[in-house]
């Protein structure tokens, strides 16, 4: 009965992760189609790479926060192991071991494919872009709207991410005032949990700015530049 009950928990928490990861998905797809939305405008499209753009792009963009999701997740359940877990009255003792293994497993395949999928389309996108010669041509639009997009969603990740560590570290402080938990082990966990969040945010917003025109990155210390977008962007002269 005890084992029975054991594997339905543990049936139960993959469940969860899969329910999870579906929303996850829908919330991002709808940010994906703001990409193709943004580029699918009514601008003069000679080439016709508009749409393949935009289709590269969207995929990079559900793709890469996918994989953003399964390191994240195995990350969570590493942290998790650190301190105990008290009993649960009337069930059998939760391998939290056992957990972090399937944690870790299920983040290592999203990161392969999905990470893998979402490199590959990225550097496809990229190479459509730079094979454009008009600073100002849509495959370059789209590329700028989806930078864009993933730096504010990345961004926006860190912000808060650190506000939530900054916040547990002071109920870590005063558990009294802040409305902690009174275990400083849970506490602890919280804010690597928010850390962990931090560091993968700013990797992807990092990393993203470099495909952006040096004058427009967010951050002047970052100087390198994406190979074929260091170009001047200057607005082309009309013709008289």
């Amino acid at each position: 009965m005890q084992s029975l009950l054991s594997s339905s928990l543990g049936a139960l928490s993959l469940v969860e992760t899969v329910v999870e990861v579906v929303f996850f998905v829908v919330i991002v797809s709808a940010f994906a189609f703001f990409i193709v939305a943004i580029g699918n405008r009514s601008d003069a499209d000679p080439t016709g790479s508009r749409p393949i753009a935009a289709y590269l792009f969207s995929g990079a963009f559900l793709f890469i926060w996918i994989a953003y999701f399964g390191i994240a997740a195995a990350a969570f359940s590493l942290i998790n192991l650190i301190g105990g877990h008290p009993a649960a009255p009337f069930f059998e003792t939760v391998s939290y071991g056992n957990e972090a293994i399937r944690a870790c497993v299920f983040g290592a395949l999203l990161v392969v494919f999905a990470g893998g999928a979402g490199f590959l389309h990225l550097q496809k996108g990229n190479a459509l872009a730079d094979a454009e010669a008009n600073p100002s041509g849509p495959t370059k639009r789209v590329m700028r709207s989806y930078v864009a997009l993933v730096s504010f969603i990345a961004i926006l990740i860190v912000v808060l991410a650190l506000i939530v560590a900054l916040w547990l570290v002071f109920g870590l402080i005063s558990p009294t005032i802040f409305l902690a938990s009174s275990s400083r082990t849970v506490t602890s966990r919280g804010i690597l949990d928010a850390l962990v969040l931090v560091i993968l945010g700013a990797a992807i917003f990092s990393y993203h700015q470099r495909f952006a025109p040096a004058s427009l990155r967010t951050f002047s210390s970052i100087r390198r530049s994406a190979p074929g977008h260091s170009v001047s962007e200057s607005t082309p002269p009309t013709s008289a």
